[in-house]
C-alpha cells in the first residue's frame, strides 16, 4: 500500500466526524494504516517482501522528516529566544525607531502644535533645527544656544519661516550643533538611546523616548 499524498483523513463514529485540517499524516498514522493493513491482508495472498521493505521504508523517511522539523523548530524557538534576551546589550546603545517625522494634513486648521524630542549626544554652544519637507528643502528653522546633553522637547505649529501654513505632506526634522568641544554634529528625529529593556509576554520591549517600543519595531541599532 503506497501513501504519497492525502487531501483529506477523516474517520466516522456515527454521526461525528473527525479529519484532519492539515491534511498530512504523521508517522504514528502511517504505522496504523500499516499495520491495518497487515491485519486485514488476504491470508492466501499475504504481502510481497519487496512491497513489504517499500512500505518501512517509507514510514521511515517520514519519521526523519518529521524528525528533522521537529529539531528546526526547536532551533528557531532558541534563536528567536536569544534575540530576543540579546536586546539587554542594547541598553546604553542608540535606536532608530524610523519615526524620523510626521505627516500634515490641513496645516492651517491644526487643532494644537505638534510636539517632537531631539536626542543631543553632547552639551552645545548653538544648534539649529531644521524641518524638511521631502525633497529635503528646510521649511523652517530655529536656533537654540547653550543646550544641555539629553533629550530636548520642541513644539511646531505647522508654518513656515514666513508664518505661513505649510503643504500637506511629509516633514522630517534634523539639527546641527557644535559642542562645548568646537565639534560639529548631527541629530535627527526617531534616534534616542536605548534606556532599558522590559520582556512582554516572553518578547522584548525597548525603552527609547520615554517610551516602550518592540524590538522588531527597531530599525537600526546605531
Amino acid at each position: 500500500m503506497d501513501v504519497t499524498s492525502t487531501t483529506q483523513v477523516t474517520r466516522t463514529t456515527g454521526s461525528d466526524f473527525v479529519y484532519n485540517p492539515d491534511s498530512q499524516l504523521t508517522s504514528d498514522d502511517f504505522l496504523k494504516l500499516f499495520m491495518t493493513q497487515l491485519q486485514y491482508q488476504d491470508p492466501t495472498a499475504p504481502m510481497e517482501t519487496k512491497d513489504m521493505l517499500e512500505q518501512t521504508s517509507q514510514l521511515t523517511q517520514l519519521q526523519t522528516n518529521q524528525d528533522l522539523k521537529n529539531s528546526l523548530d526547536k532551533l528557531m524557538k532558541q534563536m528567536s529566544a536569544s534575540t530576543q534576551y540579546s536586546a539587554v546589550s542594547m541598553i546604553g546603545k542608540m535606536a532608530n525607531t524610523g519615526a524620523n517625522g510626521f505627516a500634515i494634513t490641513d496645516a492651517a486648521h491644526l487643532q494644537s502644535d505638534i510636539p517632537f524630542d531631539l536626542y543631543f549626544n553632547d552639551d552645545y554652544l548653538n544648534a539649529t533645527i531644521n524641518i524638511k519637507d521631502k525633497n529635503g528643502n528646510v521649511v523652517k528653522s530655529f536656533d537654540m544656544e547653550n543646550g544641555q546633553k539629553g533629550l530636548a522637547s520642541f513644539t511646531w505649529d505647522g508654518k513656515d519661516d514666513n508664518g505661513n501654513p505649510v503643504a500637506d505632506g511629509e516633514y522630517y526634522v534634523t539639527a546641527d550643533y557644535t559642542t562645548t568641544n568646537h565639534e560639529n554634529k548631527t541629530t535627527m528625529l526617531g534616534v534616542y538611546p536605548i534606556e532599558s529593556v522590559r520582556f512582554d509576554d516572553g518578547k522584548a520591549e525597548l525603552k527609547v523616548d520615554n517610551k516602550y517600543i518592540s524590538l522588531d519595531k527597531i530599525k537600526e541599532v546605531l
